[in-house]
């Protein structure tokens, strides 16, 4: 990765200054016989130009300066940071006289050495809530002199870091003897005394964990020691300790998500963030000179921007804060960082040396593929593993060849095999060490095959050539784990043919062993694929034990020895080649080893797992499942009585269902607990059933954390049961920003607009709530109310054909009302009202009375539907009659007469309809009906019809009703009627 050329902008004032005077991209820059004591014509020092060559080595593992090249004083600092990160003491270069410099004195010491120090250079921290965020940026910056400084406090970041990630994710481990670095504290043992935290960042912590309770506890530890002095004053007690790193976590906390509680000293972590999102996020813009003394922070962050290696581990450090969360929806505000930084890293690759350039290009893309893996991006990496795989020249081939699998094996079958050639130029620089034989420390890690196991460790080949190991450098293996992932990622869990794809690569992998992460992860993966396999179980358990071994000092199965403990991989190799591999922390790799446990039913040995991880949601299952609920409240009460954390206050609440643990845990986290104001939220809208409380609740974990759709959703949910309806909509809205296929939220959206009397903008809400699922009827049936409000009756008609197939489904059970007479009514209204304007227009717009005719068709085939259901309505036959009255076709007055004489059947079945006023007249009127249409074909037959059938109404009627006066006035208009009927038979005779 080169240094860029400065911006035009630069350029350009840099030419009024001094003409000829630009700066150049440092890539393919000759050191050979320079004057490193002199100042170059571009006005860079040839110690500024050998630190920004180390600088850019040091983010692919090389620390190592030019050989030969002369030093001066200025850049003895950078060359000792280097000698410390090449051999792994970052201990040393935390601790050493450049970190001192910058960060190794308090404030207070500050202010006795020069009285003239302006408050404002006492450190300032903010949450990493909001980028960008530095801890003690000005003290920090303001000491910068110059770019040879520029480096100095990047690689006491990278120290930080690695040290951090030694901790947590490689080992080995700092302490003599196998115990937590926390006891360490309290027995003067700490091997991060006096740089967690830094003396420069001390009081600062010491503010944010100030209590009643630290402050007598502080009182007392300083009474019983009086020798204590103030940079060791945070590791002196246990309950300091708890309150400082707290302290740390709320730093590190993103959008209300707390980080890992049990992460060793996570100051690091944050120490390396603030250096290097100080030295990297603005400057930009800077008009100043870079290579002159600078004069404010500014002109130090335009100077740092031609550092080439600066963004690279910015984005690391981002991907390991991201990593830091236990959650299974990464922060968004963290890989919205990780994603811009990566852009810029992968714009700034220019090299003269192509296959340096193809080296730096494909480590660079495939850590992206990783960081979006990390972050559950689309895709999860897939494009990027592929494109790092072309960019480096591997080629990779997925093929079958003959060849036995097992002991018993007699007859040779077809095998998945991966064919991996690297490209001429890597494989010629594969390290020497590839040698089995002079890395057996690396080979060491892996179980043992058992001889009663009756799969081979390896598949022979039928093919001779095709047992052969290919030589392949670090990076190809890197790569083909990644394609590994993909496969996983990109198919079902658990399925028989993922399991060999991913093992063909694996097995190709495990061939090498000359690099500890890059052996320890393939070991890792295929141990997760052997767990699958019930002979394989056993292997599976010991080897991922065996690696997460790998962080303690302990005497385990594959490390029997001290001396196979001192023997192992020293550090700075462990990390070499860690960004590139998708290992997992000590953390992760202990809730992994727990659900298998779990999923085999052994509970208690999981709980023990998950306890010392403090997965607390876990441990209460496991003692649930097992039988021991309660001993999981005596458990998380034990551990608060040790050590409070916000994590286990709400463990408790969750447990107890009392709302003080949530508060405790609000308190105790300096309101960043996002967890904690949800289940308070939902305490007081499930238990207590106060909605303005709860909304108080969900609002405020909003305020922490606005991207969390399920809470708008909540929120917008109570908006509504309150008749906040602009609040609902607010809510809702926000859900379907950040979920679009929420189909829910769209429909709730949609009520919110039909409660407001908007059809207009209800519409489009429905469209995309039955997009993303059409099998809920309550939203079919409000977009047959809006479609009849905005009069599109063609879709009115297809959400009556989906609730009747929803319904047909379903059966009753689901509760889905018939449709309304309503409804139906208006459908056929309008839908003959636009027929009949069609043919008023058809001589200007003939294409018009086709769709109305179409649309015709459509209501004819949904009331036939509704007449074949079991027991239709007599409204319906009502509609059917005014339909075929309306639409006039050659048949259309005996289509009447039949569908009123059918709903004239079905009103005679109401039991009592004789004594029933309102039944009497209903059946009166369409016995009318039937009678004037019958009196209208005048023939003698039909008559007769009429008169039978008005005697029969008012017969029934009369014999029902003892009391003459009683008797509706419909009965009356009925005998008048058939005395007319009479009077026509007659005429005809």
């Amino acid at each position: 990765m080169a240094i860029p050329t400065t911006t035009d902008t630069d350029n350009s004032d840099n030419e009024s200054e001094s003409s000829g005077s630009s700066v150049l991209g440092l890539g393919g820059v000759d050191f050979s016989g320079v004057d490193f004591d002199s100042a170059t014509d571009d006005g860079m020092t040839g110690s500024e130009k050998l630190s920004m060559e180390m600088e850019q080595k040091a983010a692919f593992g090389d620390y190592q300066p030019v050989e030969g090249a002369q030093t001066d004083d200025l850049l003895s600092g950078v060359m000792e940071l280097g000698r410390c990160l090449d051999t792994g003491s970052y201990i040393q270069a935390l601790q050493g006289s450049i970190a001192k410099r910058y960060f190794g004195t308090t404030p207070k010491q500050d202010e006795k050495e020069d009285s003239t120090t302006n408050a404002e250079e006492k450190p300032k921290f903010s949450s990493f809530g909001s980028f960008p965020s530095m801890i003690g940026e000005d003290v920090i910056l303001s000491k910068v002199q110059n770019l040879v400084d520029c480096v100095e406090l990047e690689f006491l970041a990278i120290a930080a870091f690695n040290l951090f990630l030694q901790l947590n994710y490689t080992g080995p481990s700092l302490l003599q003897q196998d115990k937590p670095i926390q006891e360490a504290h309290q027995q003067d043992e700490d091997p991060l005394r006096d740089i967690n935290p830094h003396p420069c960042f001390l009081e600062y912590f010491q503010q944010c964990a100030d209590t009643k309770d630290e402050a007598k506890s502080q009182k007392e530890d300083d009474n019983n020691n009086q020798t204590t002095t103030v940079n060791t004053s945070i590791t002196t007690s246990s309950h300091t300790q708890t309150k400082y790193h707290n302290a740390v976590l709320a730093e590190l906390s993103v959008e209300g998500e707390w980080p890992c509680q049990v992460c060793h000293a996570p100051y690091l972590l944050l120490l390396a963030r603030s250096i290097l999102s100080a030295l990297s996020s603005a400057g930009t813009n800077s008009q100043q000179r870079w290579f002159g003394p600078p004069t404010s922070i500014e002109s130090v962050r335009s100077l740092s921007k031609h550092l080439a290696g600066l963004h690279l581990w910015s984005a690391r450090v981002a991907v390991a804060h991201g990593r830091l969360f236990q959650t299974s929806e990464p922060p968004a505000t963290l890989w919205q960082e990780v994603h811009d930084t990566f852009q810029v890293c992968m714009e700034r690759q220019d090299d003269n040396d192509e296959n340096s350039k193809h080296t730096t290009a494909a480590t660079v893309m495939l850590e992206y593929g990783l960081a979006e893996h990390h972050f559950q991006q689309p895709g999860m990496g897939k494009a990027s593993f592929q494109k790092a795989k072309q960019l480096y020249g591997l080629q990779v081939k997925l093929t079958g060849a003959s060849g036995k699998r097992t002991k018993f094996q007699t007859k040779n079958t077809a095998q998945l095999l991966v064919e991996a050639t690297s490209s001429s130029a890597n494989a010629a620089e594969t390290d020497k060490n590839d040698d089995p034989s002079n890395n057996t420390n690396v080979r060491e890690q892996m179980i043992e095959h058992s001889e009663e196991e009756v799969l081979l460790e390896r598949i022979q080949f039928e093919d001779n050539t095709k047992n052969q190991i290919r030589q392949l450098t670090i990076l190809d293996r890197a790569i083909l784990l990644g394609l590994c992932l993909d496969v996983k990622n990109s198919n079902p869990t658990g399925d028989e043919l993922t399991g060999e794809e991913m093992s063909a690569y694996l097995a190709t992998v495990l061939d090498h062993h000359d690099d500890w992460m890059v052996y320890s992860t393939a070991l890792l993966e295929r141990a997760w694929l052997e767990f699958e396999r019930s002979h394989g179980r056993e292997r599976a358990i010991l080897q991922i034990q065996a690696l997460a071994d790998q962080h303690t000092n302990r005497l385990t199965l594959t490390q029997s020895t001290k001396k196979s403990i001192e023997e192992s991989a020293p550090v700075q190799d462990r990390l070499r080649h860690l960004h590139e591999i998708v290992y997992p922390p000590r953390w992760g790799m202990i809730q992994d080893l727990g659900d298998r446990y779990a999923s085999l039913g052994i509970f208690m040995s999981a709980a023990e797992l998950y306890t010392q991880i403090e997965l607390w949601d876990e441990v209460v299952e496991c003692y649930r499942r097992s039988g021991r609920e309660e001993k999981a409240k005596e458990l998380v009460r034990e551990r608060l009585s040790i050590q409070e954390t916000p994590r286990m206050w709400a463990a408790l609440g969750d447990l107890t269902q009392d709302p003080q643990y949530w508060e405790k845990a609000i308190e105790l986290s300096r309101g960043r607990f996002y967890s904690a104001f949800i289940a308070l939220g939902a305490y007081a809208f499930d238990t207590e059933h106060d909605m303005a409380k709860a909304s108080e609740y969900y609002k405020k974990a909003l305020e922490i954390r606005p991207v969390a759709p399920a809470i708008w959703f909540r929120l917008g949910t109570i908006s509504m049961r309150t008749a906040q309806w602009e609040d609902a909509l607010r809510a809702f809205s926000r859900v379907v920003q950040l979920e679009p296929e929420e189909h829910e939220a769209w429909a709730n959206v949609a009520a919110v607009h039909i409660r407001n009397k908007n059809p207009a903008e209800a519409y489009p809400a429905l469209q995309e709530s039955l997009k993303h699922f059409r099998n809920n009827w309550r939203v079919w049936s409000s977009k047959l109310y809006v479609c009849l409000d905005l009069k599109k009756y063609d879709e009115a008609v297809q959400a009556c054909n989906s609730i009747l197939d929803l319904k047909n489904q379903r059966q009753a059970a689901e509760g889905i009302p018939p449709l309304e007479e309503k409804c139906i009514r208006a459908i056929v209204g309008g839908l003959i009202r636009n027929y009949q304007n069609a043919q008023q227009d058809s001589q200007n717009n003939p294409g018009g009375l086709d769709v109305a005719r179409r649309s015709l068709s459509r209501v004819h085939a949904l009331l036939d539907r509704l007449q074949s259901t079991s027991d239709p309505e007599p409204w319906l036959f009502e509609t059917v009659a005014y339909f075929h009255d309306q639409i006039g076709n050659g048949n259309a007055s005996q289509e009447v007469i039949d569908n009123l004489m059918k709903e004239y059947r079905v009103l005679q079945t109401v039991p009592g309809w004789e004594k029933d006023d309102h039944q009497v007249k209903k059946v009166c009127q369409v016995v009318n009906q039937i009678t004037q249409l019958q009196r209208r074909q005048g023939s003698k037959e039909s008559l007769t019809k009429s008169k039978f059938l008005v005697r029969g109404v008012i017969q029934k009627v009369s014999k029902s009703r003892m009391d003459a006066t009683k008797i509706p006035e419909d009965i009356g208009r009925m005998e008048s009627l058939l005395g007319e009927l009479e009077e026509d038979i007659q005429k005809l005779k």
